[in-house]
């Protein structure tokens, strides 16, 4: 075969990109956490946020305005059909009082069960075991994007609980529950109810895994968001049903999962920078150059146009 041609079809070989994604080294879902959580707030903060923030503030405005009325007609129907509007989740494993696994016995604790942090964990296990059994990186680095996900949200999550103090409606001591901004550390673990409101981790949560799951299945999508907004809805109302939140508590919830989401999935595929129009318009600019070239027939000059 001629050489020129083996050369050339090299060359085409070697332009093509890679399709396949590599497999993050696991221990980044740990040493990311400072700098996913640096983007987190630098994204929050960012002037594009502004929009979605609006989104955010009037959204839970007018939930607050109803959240006695939502509540009632949540814990309403939860009677009507029959699931109760308690809590029969039950505790498994208990350290020093605090409670490490609770598992449901119910339809009702099902359905809330549907955003706690043991599911979605071992659905994030499910993906990085399967991924490295097979050694396919896209199921493997899925698993790994929801657990850093998990762990930079909650961090944020938690913050936001302890600074707003919002009581659990089952706690309330007056109409749509007091707040307690910046409880002592002792009081929020004695008594969380009374401080954990809002923000609702359980919903960010679930975002967050639709989120994560359907950025690195995209060809999914068709599937994975109809089931992600009904998963999220059965779950925030079976949470007004039971008494743990109101449903102002969900749209800040709602928006902290879909970013730390999107920002977990960055650790594979960072986002490209944008080109302002200036350099936009170099990069489009034609260029010329010249270059010489010694040949068997003598010596010439060529000329090469990029554009």
């Amino acid at each position: 075969m001629n050489i020129k041609l083996l050369l050339l079809m090299l060359f085409v070989i070697l332009s093509l990109p890679l399709s396949a994604e590599e497999m993050l080294d696991y221990k980044r879902v740990v040493t990311d956490i400072p700098t996913t959580s640096k983007k987190f707030l630098k994204t929050a903060f960012s002037k594009e946020a502004i929009g979605p923030w609006m989104t955010i503030f009037g959204s839970t405005a007018v939930l607050f305005a109803y959240d006695e009325e939502l509540l009632e007609s949540s814990q309403r129907a939860g009677r009507d059909l029959g699931i109760g509007n308690g809590d029969a989740t039950e505790t498994i494993i208990e350290i020093r009082g605090q409670d490490i696994l609770r598992l449901p016995t119910d339809t009702a604790s099902g359905l809330y069960f549907l955003g706690d942090g043991w599911l979605h964990g071992s659905i994030a296990a499910g993906f990085i075991i399967n991924g490295y059994s097979n050694q396919a990186a896209r199921p493997y680095n899925t698993g790994l994007q929801l657990a850093h996900g998990m762990f930079v949200s909650t961090i944020f999550n938690q913050a936001l609980k302890r600074s707003f103090g919002r009581e659990d409606p089952n706690f309330a001591s007056e109409k749509r529950g007091a707040w307690r901004p910046f409880p002592s550390f002792k009081a929020y673990n004695d008594e969380s109810a009374k401080y954990d409101a809002m923000p609702s981790g359980h919903v960010m949560t679930a975002t967050l895994m639709f989120t994560v799951v359907t950025l690195n299945y995209p060809e999914y999508a068709y599937l994975t968001w109809p089931v992600g907004i009904t998963w999220i809805t059965v779950l925030s109302f079976q949470m007004m049903n039971n008494g743990v939140h109101w449903a102002s508590d969900y749209p800040l919830g709602i928006a902290m999962g879909y970013l730390a989401g999107k920002l977990a999935y960055e650790m594979v595929h960072p986002e490209k920078p944008e080109v302002d129009a200036q350099d936009k318009n170099k990069q489009q600019e034609p260029e010329v150059a010249f270059y010489p070239a010694v040949t068997p027939e003598g010596s010439t000059l060529n000329l090469i146009y990029s554009f």
